[in-house]
């Protein structure tokens, strides 16, 4: 995925994935062109699993291995969970600020947009092992952590 807008060679990036032997899930968000091509993409490529604009992004974020992604909300999501990060490089200006930082927090690597280039980086990253979730990642460390921040605030 890259944001809700979908940006870059999201189609042609998913489907050389899929090809080359992971399961992909790919989403569009709400760029309809976008989910058209993953749909036909995945057509003949049973690996390419498309998604539209979703409620079901942290489900999908906890059946994978790799967030392939833009750098912006997705990357604190997939943190929470656990998952490495590969940052497209698609965002001028302030996206590469927010590149820096999440090279910063570790677990990330940054790519081009490039389709072939993706690819390598995406198998190379697949062979590093996982961050560990966030404390709060799990129902009980949620709860214990939501239950902990009401009572600093006066509520029980």
């Amino acid at each position: 995925m890259s944001g809700a807008w979908g940006l870059g060679p999201l189609a042609r990036t998913a489907a050389e994935l899929a090809d080359a032997g992971p399961h992909v899930l790919a989403v569009a968000g709400s760029n309809t062109e976008l989910e058209h091509r993953l749909r036909r993409a995945a057509a003949h490529r049973p690996r390419l699993h498309p998604f539209g604009w979703t409620d079901q992004v942290p489900a999908l974020m906890a059946a994978a291995d790799l967030i392939v992604t833009s750098s912006g909300d997705t990357c604190s999501e997939a943190r929470a969970l656990g998952r490495r990060l590969l940052l497209l490089d698609v965002v001028q200006g302030h996206g590469r600020d927010n590149l820096q930082h999440e090279l910063e927090l570790g677990h990330a690597d940054v790519v081009s947009a490039r389709p072939t280039e993706v690819l390598h980086s995406a198998l190379a990253a697949l062979t590093r092992p996982e961050p560990h979730p966030s404390p709060g990642a799990t129902p009980d460390g949620w709860r214990t952590g939501f239950t902990e921040a009401l009572a600093r605030v006066g509520l029980t």
